[in-house]
């Protein structure tokens, strides 16, 4: 990217701070008013934004900002609503990614291989076990993982990780150093930011 290169700026309807739009979660007015989140920007029509923080969401909702910025009034705002609609494009986005891995083979399955990846720490960029590994499992995963210095994460179910991978069940996975894998970090830790954790 060019150094010095424009990136567009949008205020939160919550904070009102001003931030690079790759920053913010944007939302856009359906034709019968109701308010959608539209993660991937590619929704026609008017955009609005918040932060990637419930309590943007919240003040924005609160503060029928909604309204103001398609103006015009929207269909009743739950912000809950919202947040979940959020995480659930989130989960999304980051099994596509774990898809797209899969395809362009840069991804290692099966505890056993992952195992045996880590022991060229240099290669792997992140792990990830299943919410429903076993935690015999896990434990020999993320021991070996954090002597290697790798992230370790939960996400998804066996069921849906070998779907994603196209084989059977798989408890554990790996993403192998690349900009796939720099972009699943990325939208990971937008999920914690929205969830709160740290």
């Amino acid at each position: 990217m060019a150094e010095g290169r424009h990136r567009p700026q949008r205020t939160c309807l919550g904070c009102r701070q001003v931030h690079d739009q790759s920053r913010l979660v944007r939302f856009v007015r359906s034709p019968e008013g109701t308010v959608l989140v539209d993660y991937r920007e590619k929704l026609p029509g008017r955009g609005a934004y918040t932060c990637l923080s419930v309590e943007c969401i919240k003040q924005a909702v609160s503060r029928r900002q909604f309204d103001r910025a398609f103006r015009t009034v929207c269909q009743p705002l739950s912000a809950d609503l919202l947040t979940v609609e959020l995480t659930e494009a989130l989960h999304e986005h980051l099994a596509a990614l774990l898809g797209m891995a899969r395809k362009s083979s840069q991804a290692v399955s099966g505890g056993n291989l992952v195992l045996d990846a880590l022991d060229r720490p240099e290669k792997l960029a992140v792990v990830i076990l299943a919410e429903d590994v076993s935690e015999g499992v896990a434990e020999k995963i993320e021991r070996k993982a954090r002597v290697r210095g790798v992230p370790c994460f939960r996400f998804s179910t066996k069921a849906d990780l070998g779907q994603l991978l196209g084989r059977g069940e798989r408890s554990v996975t790996a993403l192998t150093k690349g900009r796939l894998a720099e972009a699943f970090l990325t939208e990971w830790q937008k999920s914690k930011d929205i969830s709160g954790e740290r």
